[in-house]
C-alpha cells in the first residue's frame, strides 16, 4: 500500500492545532483571570470572541479562496492562525490576548474546508475518503485532547505556555505544508469516480462519506461555493431559519457550562488541580462517543433525534448543577455531559441541510455560524451569571435554560414549518454536498 503524501500529515497537525484552540482556554480559566487581574467572565469572553471569529472568518476566507489557489489559501490560513496565537502568547494585556484570539479564529473554519478538498485531490480516487478522514482525525483528536493538554501545560509551566503549545503545533504544520504542498493541481476526477459517488448517494463527493458529524460541521465551502442566487434561495426558507435558530440556542448551552468547568471542579467539587486534566479527558471521551451516537440516531429518524438529543443535553446541564457538589457524581456526569454535548451535532447539522433541499452546503456553512454564535452567546451569558454573583455553578442552569429554549424552538418549528415543506429526504441526503 502506497504511503499518503506528507502534506496530508501536515494538514492533520494543522487540524489538531485549530481544533485544540477551540477548547484550550477552558483548562486555564482561573489562572488567566488571576494573572491578568480580570473576572472569570472576562476570560470567558476570550472564548466568545474565538467563536465569533470562526463564524466571521469562514465566509471571508472562503470568498478569498475563489480568487486564489488552494495552496496559497492553506498557507495563508495556517500563517494567520500562527500569528494570532503568537500575539496571545506574548500579549502584555487582556486586550492584546483578545486580539490574538480573534485573529487565530478567523483562519479556523476556512483551513479545515480547504484542507479537506486539497487532501482529496492529493491522492488517487480510491483513497480520497481515507485522505479526508485522516485530516479530520486531527480535529477529532483535538476535541478529546485539546483542553486536557491546555490544563496540563498551564498547570506545569504557566498559562502562557498553553498558547505557546498552539504556536509550536501551528508552526510545525506551516513548515510541513511549505515543504510538501505541490504547486500544481492534482489529477482531476474521472468519470469512474463520479459514478462511484453516485452509487454512494453522495452526488457531491464520496470522499466525505463516513466523516463524523463534528468534522462535517467544520467544513466550509472549501473555497468553491455555489452562486449567490442559490445561497439566497436556500436561506429564504422559513424552515431553514427555524433549524438555524434551534442550532444556535440548543448547542449554545454546551459552552455556557464547559468553558467554566475547571474552576467548578476545583472550587466547588473540591478536586485538586491535578485532577482537572483527567476529568477534561473524560469529557473528551464522552464527546467522541456522543458524536458517533448522534450520527446513528440522525440516520434513523431525524426530528425525534433532534428533540431527543436536545432533551438529553438539557437534562445533563441541569444535572451538572446538582452533581458538581459530589466527586463521584461529577466524574459520572463529566462523561455523560460530554456524550450529550456532541450527540446533538449530527441531528442539528442534518436537519438544516434537509430543510435547505438543493443547496445543503450553503445551509451547512450557515449552521457552522449558528453553532459558533450559540457558543459565543452561551459563554457570554455564563460569564455574566458568574460576575453577577450567581455563583460558579450557575452556568449549568443558564446553559440548561438556553438548550431548553432550543428544544422548544425545535418542537415549535417542526410543527409549524417543517411539516409544510415538500417531502423530506434525510435517509439518503448527503451530509455534505461539495463542489469541485
Amino acid at each position: 500500500m502506497r504511503k499518503l503524501p506528507l502534506a496530508i500529515w501536515a494538514m492533520v497537525l494543522g487540524a489538531f492545532a485549530m481544533g485544540a484552540d477551540e477548547f484550550i482556554v477552558a483548562g486555564v480559566v482561573r489562572e488567566i483571570a488571576e494573572a491578568l487581574n480580570v473576572t472569570i467572565g472576562a476570560v470567558g469572553h476570550l472564548e466568545s470572541v474565538y467563536a465569533l471569529g470562526v463564524a466571521i472568518g469562514a465566509p471571508v476566507f472562503t470568498a478569498l479562496g475563489t480568487r486564489f489557489g488552494r495552496r496559497p489559501m492553506l498557507l495563508l490560513t495556517t500563517g494567520v492562525f500562527l500569528l494570532g496565537n503568537l500575539i496571545s502568547a506574548l500579549g502584555p494585556s487582556y486586550e492584546a490576548i483578545m486580539a490574538g484570539r480573534i485573529i487565530s479564529a478567523m483562519a479556523h473554519g476556512a483551513f479545515l474546508g480547504i484542507a479537506a478538498v486539497f487532501a482529496a485531490e492529493l491522492v488517487d480516487p480510491a483513497r480520497k475518503g481515507r485522505a479526508v478522514a485522516i485530516v479530520f482525525s486531527g480535529l477529532t483528536a483535538s476535541t478529546i485532547l485539546g483542553a486536557p493538554i491546555g490544563a496540563a501545560v498551564g498547570q506545569a509551566l504557566g498559562w502562557r505556555f498553553t498558547f505557546w503549545t498552539l504556536v509550536i503545533f501551528g508552526g510545525l504544520a506551516l513548515l510541513g505544508l511549505l515543504a510538501s504542498l505541490p504547486r500544481t493541481a492534482a489529477p482531476q476526477e474521472t468519470q469512474e469516480t463520479q459514478h462511484e459517488h453516485h452509487d454512494h448517494h453522495a452526488p457531491a463527493g464520496a470522499e466525505f462519506e463516513g466523516l463524523d458529524a463534528h468534522a462535517l460541521a467544520h467544513l466550509g465551502g472549501g473555497g468553491q461555493g455555489p452562486s449567490m442566487r442559490e445561497q439566497v434561495a436556500a436561506l429564504r426558507k422559513p424552515a431553514v431559519w427555524g433549524a438555524l435558530l434551534t442550532t444556535m440556542l440548543g448547542y449554545g448551552g454546551v459552552f455556557t457550562s464547559y468553558v467554566y468547568i475547571a474552576p467548578q471542579l476545583t472550587e466547588v467539587t473540591g478536586f485538586e488541580a491535578g485532577w482537572v486534566t483527567p476529568l477534561l479527558l473524560l469529557f473528551g471521551v464522552g464527546l467522541f462517543a456522543g458524536n458517533s451516537l448522534g450520527g446513528k440516531l440522525a440516520d434513523k429518524t431525524l426530528m425525534p433525534a433532534v428533540i431527543g438529543t436536545l432533551g438529553a443535553l438539557a437534562v445533563a446541564l441541569f444535572a451538572m448543577n446538582l452533581a458538581i457538589e459530589s466527586k463521584v457524581a461529577t466524574v459520572v456526569m463529566m462523561l455523560l455531559f460530554g456524550a450529550a454535548a456532541f450527540a446533538v451535532v449530527a441531528p442539528l447539522q442534518l436537519r438544516v441541510m434537509t430543510a435547505a433541499g438543493h443547496a445543503p452546503d450553503v445551509a451547512s456553512a450557515a449552521n457552522i455560524s449558528a453553532f459558533t454564535l450559540g457558543s459565543a452567546i452561551g459563554i457570554y451569558l455564563g460569564g455574566a451569571a458568574i460576575d453577577g454573583g450567581l455563583g460558579l455553578t450557575s452556568v449549568n442552569w443558564v446553559g440548561g435554560l438556553l438548550t431548553t429554549a432550543g428544544l422548544l424552538t425545535a418542537v415549535i418549528t417542526w410543527a409549524a414549518l417543517d411539516r409544510r415543506q415538500p417531502s423530506e429526504v434525510h435517509h439518503h441526503e448527503p451530509v455534505l454536498h461539495h463542489h469541485h
